[in-house]
């Protein structure tokens, strides 16, 4: 067996990119926004393809007809995939954003928020106690 080009596991970084997309985009589309909000949707569908909210946040104005911003985690493959879903102006349908429409700033906030999640899950004594109650 031949090892892989670099091109070949960028093609392989982005198909599988788009799968997951695809199949988050499905799990969105089985949502009620009108019955569960912005967030539960996100959080819901992100469960189903094994992933998670890492944030929702107003827009900041920097996007077209988008009044809220979240962003997904979805691990896998030896690499973490960041995935974004944007809530229009009318708060009655959800779209995604690839990293080029969400820019550098909010990716770089969802990687650091990444590496904020790992760190308390993996390094500090409390990352891995149920929390208890409810706030």
């Amino acid at each position: 067996m031949r090892p892989q080009t670099e091109e070949q596991v960028m093609a392989a970084d982005v198909g599988a990119e788009a799968v997951e997309a695809v199949e988050f985009e499905l799990a969105l589309d089985m949502r009620d926004l009108s019955s569960e909000g912005f967030e539960d949707c996100v959080r819901s569908a992100a469960e189903v393809v094994g992933g998670e909210l890492l944030f929702d946040m107003p827009s900041d104005g920097s996007f077209e007809d988008a009044s809220r911003i979240a962003a997904v985690r979805i691990a896998g493959g030896g690499r973490d995939r960041i995935i974004f879903a944007i809530l229009n102006a009318e708060a009655d349908a959800i779209r995604l954003a690839d990293r080029s429409e969400v820019g550098d700033r909010f990716y770089g906030f969802a990687r650091a928020f990444v590496g904020v999640l790992s760190r308390i899950r993996d390094d500090l004594p409390f990352g891995s106690m149920e929390p208890e109650g409810s706030a």
